[in-house]
């Protein structure tokens, strides 16, 4: 993505489910691990047994964090590999993740819990970091995500539904979300067969639910993957149509939003280069306040190993805006 604000980016709406992060939560036995199951070509992150009762369906089995970010990082790494067989990417079991974290931190630490970390101030800040930059992984990988929850009620004084979780993970994932939909049970029928739950995509009263589209129908009847998809295809479209603004298509979309990877040999290469401009025109020592600045004193940014391009790109901007001050 340019970040120029002369020539900005602008932001764009794709049609249909894809690239749509999801949060369905609810009481045991609705139907939230069966439908989204049925979505477009799912693989599932079970930190539960949710799946032990379906047939055929791709998943891995998170017993460890680290079983978590290992998947995370091969998404990452093969995405266009990984596009040619799912299109779905289903968290069940979104309220343990934060535990296993805690466990993950806490090995690494040295201490059995968190609150014994950091000589009895605790890791808290160390286990909500660990958690920041894997959920904002997750939610980077161009796939349509689904959290999938359990409800539990808000606080001592209110009733009100939410989903379940860690304070510190819970809102990471619903403030990401485009959708947080609260599923009800309706019981059975007179024939004693269950009904199938209804989903609610407006919070009210009782529970918590939310779209970023305004236009999203509020209820669905029938809580089934190919309702839900219906429902969000639908408000995406009328939003459109209300705010007067044209769909793009999910390539288009991904061509927007583009992240530009940072390489090593290509910026090394540039920093050499404006770096011997700099030393023609005798600001040799202003470069080397700019790298020390960012790099700590004595250390050079011809001296950066990889894994530093991100530090590397900002003394590069600034070196290039010395050269263009001195000419």
């Amino acid at each position: 993505m340019s970040l120029d604000i002369f020539a900005p980016s602008k932001s764009v709406v794709s049609k249909g489910l894809f690239g749509k992060k999801i949060m369905v939560y609810g009481f045991n036995d609705l139907g939230k691990t069966y439908q989204t199951s049925r979505m477009e070509k799912p693989y599932f992150l079970s930190f539960e047994k949710g799946l032990s009762a379906i047939d055929g369906v791709p998943f891995a089995n998170i017993k460890k964090w680290s079983d978590f970010t290992k998947v995370l990082k091969q998404f990452a790494r093969n995405s266009e590999k990984a596009k040619e067989l799912y299109q779905t990417i289903i968290i069940d079991g979104t309220d343990i993740m934060a535990k296993y974290c805690e466990k993950y931190v806490s090995n690494a630490y040295g201490v059995n819990r968190i609150k014994d970390g950091n000589e009895g101030f605790g890791l808290w800040k160390e286990l909500e970091t660990e958690l920041f930059f894997a959920i904002d992984e997750l939610i980077s990988l161009d796939f349509t995500v689904v959290f999938i929850a359990h409800e539990m009620v808000e606080s001592k004084d209110s009733d009100r539904k939410v989903p379940k979780g860690d304070k510190r993970l819970m809102p990471l994932i619903q403030d990401n979300c485009d959708y947080v939909i609260y599923l009800k049970g309706n019981n059975v029928d007179e024939d004693n067969n269950v009904i199938l739950s209804s989903a609610y995509t407006v919070q009210t009263d009782e529970f918590f639910a939310r779209s970023r589209f305004t236009q999203t129908p509020p209820f669905i009847e029938e809580f089934t993957a190919e309702n839900l998809e219906a429902a969000i295809v639908e408000g995406i479209e009328k939003e459109s149509k209300v705010q007067g603004f044209s769909l793009v298509s999910e390539d288009e979309k991904r061509n927007v939003y583009k992240e530009t990877k940072l390489n090593y040999d290509e910026l090394m290469s540039e920093i050499k280069q404006v770096g011997g401009q700099l030393v023609e025109i005798d600001k040799l020592d202003e470069m080397n306040n700019i790298a020390e600045k960012q790099l700590g004193i004595g250390n050079r940014v011809t001296e950066c190993k990889k894994g530093q391009e991100e530090v590397m790109s900002v003394i590069l901007d600034e070196m290039k805006e010395l050269l263009e001050e001195a000419e």
